[in-house]
């Protein structure tokens, strides 16, 4: 600003009322100023600006543990467009579910003056990392973390329980599930579902093959692998997250096990080529945007102040909303051949 004001012969307090609207700045000479900011590429310091007019809502962080997965990327998404048109920029950081990391994240995200974050947290989400998140108006998605705070989350157990009455009335008795650990919270909701699937069909859930692990591709890759190299292999396999049934499918095309004459394959998420591949995956998936759009909408709520902005209120139990997954059937699903039995 020094040098603009220099460059057209004006005080630095003319060039500021100018760029920032100030009618004591006369018409022509505001645009003549704002017309030279522009030609020299002028930016505003939007978080100095927000600092000094006591605007509080100029940025919010966005915590994900990845973002090469289709849950995190599509939320990351429609929470960004979401919150740029009401005015609020997002940034981002990506903790790869690394606890350390995300403390450090956090508090250069505080330190940035954010005024509020939407977090899916680690796995192992430490003390410190909670304590930071509770001065601040916090929403969680996809993953809670104990904290009192709104959130957004997947409504997984009724599907999960459709999926195994499918492949039960299909006739398969061997069902192998792969699944999220039971250590993040989305982990014991589908895995409640499974039980309740398998109740109803009348099988025996001690004798299923079941791996329960931190979700990512490579460990889905590795989770499918060792249930399909047991001695007795399920005839139907129900995979409980994104990224690990990215995984599981990439493990089955290797092996070149044919679905689903070989092998029934349920698979958790909606990436395009799941409904593009041969045979088309038969798959829970719950809508990213819809999840995205609450929690944006939640933090914005928070932000403008029409709910509480500080833990200990209670207020993070009556604000909870569940996006409902579905059961969609496709091609990779079969009756049990005679072989398989």
């Amino acid at each position: 600003m020094v040098e603009l004001a220099q460059e057209l012969g004006v005080s630095t307090a003319t060039v500021s009322r100018a760029l920032n609207g100030s009618p004591s700045v006369r018409p022509e000479l505001a645009q003549r100023i704002r017309d030279h900011a522009e030609a020299r590429g002028y930016v505003a310091n939007r978080l100095a600006r927000a600092l000094s007019a006591n605007v509080s809502r100029a940025f919010v962080g966005c915590v994900i543990p990845y973002v090469d997965t289709p849950a995190y990327s599509a939320v990351v998404a429609e929470c960004a467009r979401l919150l740029s048109a009401d005015g609020t920029q997002m940034i981002l950081t990506i903790t790869e579910n690394d606890p350390e990391r995300e403390l450090q994240q956090l508090k250069e995200l505080v330190a940035s003056r954010v005024a509020g974050m939407i977090i899916a947290p680690s796995t192992h989400i430490l003390d410190a990392s909670k304590q930071l998140l509770s001065a601040l108006p916090v929403v969680e998605f996809h993953r809670a973390c104990g904290i009192d705070a709104p959130g957004v989350f997947s409504a997984d157990e009724h599907a999960m329980a459709e999926a195994v009455l499918h492949l039960a009335a299909l006739g398969h008795t061997r069902i192998g599930y792969l699944g999220t650990t039971e250590k993040l919270s989305n982990g014991p909701v589908r895995l409640r579902g499974l039980r309740r699937g398998v109740e109803l069909a009348g099988l025996d859930l001690d004798g299923l093959p079941m791996r329960l692990l931190e979700p990512t591709k490579s460990n889905g890759q590795r989770g499918a692998a060792e249930l399909l190299d047991l001695d007795r292999p399920p005839t139907a396999l129900i995979v409980g997250g994104g990224a690990l049934s990215i995984g599981a499918a990439q493990e089955v095309r290797e092996r070149r096990i044919q679905v689903p004459s070989e092998l029934s394959l349920v698979v958790y998420g909606d990436p395009s080529w799941f409904a593009l591949s041969d045979p088309p995956l038969s798959r829970i998936t719950v809508s990213y945007e819809d999840l995205a759009r609450r929690a944006a909408r939640l933090l914005i709520s928070r932000l403008e102040g029409r709910q509480s902005t500080r833990a200990g209120d209670g207020a993070g139990a009556d604000d909870v909303q569940l996006v409902p997954a579905e059961l969609h059937i496709g091609g990779s699903t079969a009756p049990l051949a005679a072989r398989q039995g």
